[in-house]
């Protein structure tokens, strides 16, 4: 049985090392050559930042305070309403301190985020399009390091999750080591993951790639969506981990909110036919469970020294590997509960897997799957 220990922990070891390390090392070199002056660059005074919104008068003033603060701004900002029925229009209208922003109401016959992303696209002009949400924080100076981007068809900027209680870090933690396997796959090989949050494309690749009828019955995950079209296609998509060209969002509010979070982003991983996600996802689980039986065996067998050995040996291996992305994104308060993540993160996943069957999550009140037209 020690035999057999050993052996999967060198498995884990090689493949996380492979992915978190060397990966990120890799991504990391591709990333600075994509901050050049000598090539090219993403041109500000020809991008438009679409955010579409619903119901968001408690955490559009994040997002506000954000664009007041820029030392650039881009050509615009368009404020997609998805149909609001509180105050963020008047919100945002009395709040904000620019002149170069529209709001645009979506027509009856039309709902969704991902029908207001192309609504605002159609409804505007530029030769870069970045999208964004309405409860986002960003720096002063996000526009203008975006602008010393070098050009391409895409880019996958960085998004954390920032925690206002302690409880929050949990949440933070699971995303930033979703994100971190995510910059070292794109450094071997290619990104499995984009976010909507933070998503620079050009206009007109987007135009020649997107295949919105394909999937718009589906509510939420535009973005990784998006991502495969443009994979599909051979285009030039960077991954940027880089927390200068970064955004800020909360952390779910609650477990509930977190859980349904997580089912969304499976059930969007199952609908996109990604092998290499797939096949991560599956390894992925086979460890866990295999981890959780090897502890909770030897548990029963009042082994509790070797139980404890094997998930004390588990979390240092974790928290050596992660450490460089962690100090990459400035989150080493965060890196700290990776311990107590470790304790929480087999029984989370199970309830997950329990609930994926027959529980299905909203999106902003609304079912995942829907009829959208545009």
């Amino acid at each position: 049985m020690f035999e057999l220990i050993i052996i999967i922990f060198i498995l884990y070891v090689s493949l996380l090392a492979t992915i978190v390390m060397i990966g990120l090392l890799l991504n990391f070199q591709k990333e600075n050559k994509y901050f050049s002056t000598q090539k090219e660059s993403i041109p500000i005074d020809n991008l438009v930042v679409i955010i579409p919104f619903r119901n968001e008068e408690k955490r559009i003033s994040t997002i506000i305070e954000s664009i007041n603060k820029l030392t650039s701004l881009p050509k615009e900002f368009v404020f997609i309403n998805d149909h609001s029925n509180d105050k963020t229009v008047d919100i945002i209208q009395d709040n904000l301190k620019i002149d170069n922003y529209r709001v645009l109401d979506l027509p009856e016959n039309i709902s969704g985020k991902k029908a207001a992303i192309r609504y605002g696209i159609q409804n505007s002009k530029s030769e870069f399009i970045l999208t964004t949400d309405a409860d986002v924080v960003f720096t002063s100076d996000y526009i203008q390091n975006i602008s010393k981007l070098e050009l391409a068809d895409m880019y996958l900027m960085p998004v954390t999750m920032k925690a206002k209680k302690l409880f929050g870090e949990l949440y933070e933690i699971d995303l930033i080591l979703v994100n971190a396997v995510n910059v070292g796959l794109a450094g071997i090989k290619r990104p499995i993951m984009a976010s909507g949050a933070n998503l620079l494309f050009r206009r007109t690749s987007f135009l020649e790639y997107d295949t919105f009828e394909s999937h718009q019955h589906i509510s939420s995950g535009d973005d990784m969506y998006l991502l495969r079209d443009f994979r599909n296609n051979n285009a030039d998509v960077r991954l940027i981990s880089n927390p200068i060209v970064g955004i800020e969002t909360e952390t779910p509010q609650s477990f509930k909110e977190f859980i349904d979070q997580r089912l969304r982003w499976l059930g969007k991983t199952g609908n996109l036919k990604d092998h290499l996600s797939t096949t991560l996802s599956i390894v992925q689980a086979a460890l866990t469970t295999i981890f959780f039986v090897l502890i909770f065996y030897y548990l029963i067998l009042g082994h509790f020294e070797i139980s404890l050995t094997i998930l004390a040996w588990k979390t240092i291996i974790d928290l050596a590997l992660f450490l460089p992305y962690f100090n990459r994104i400035k989150r080493l308060k965060t890196w700290i509960f990776i311990p107590l993540y470790e304790l929480l993160f087999p029984f989370y996943t199970f309830l997950i897997i329990i609930l994926m069957p027959f529980y299905k999550p909203k999106w902003k009140s609304r079912k995942i799957y829907m009829k959208s037209n545009l």
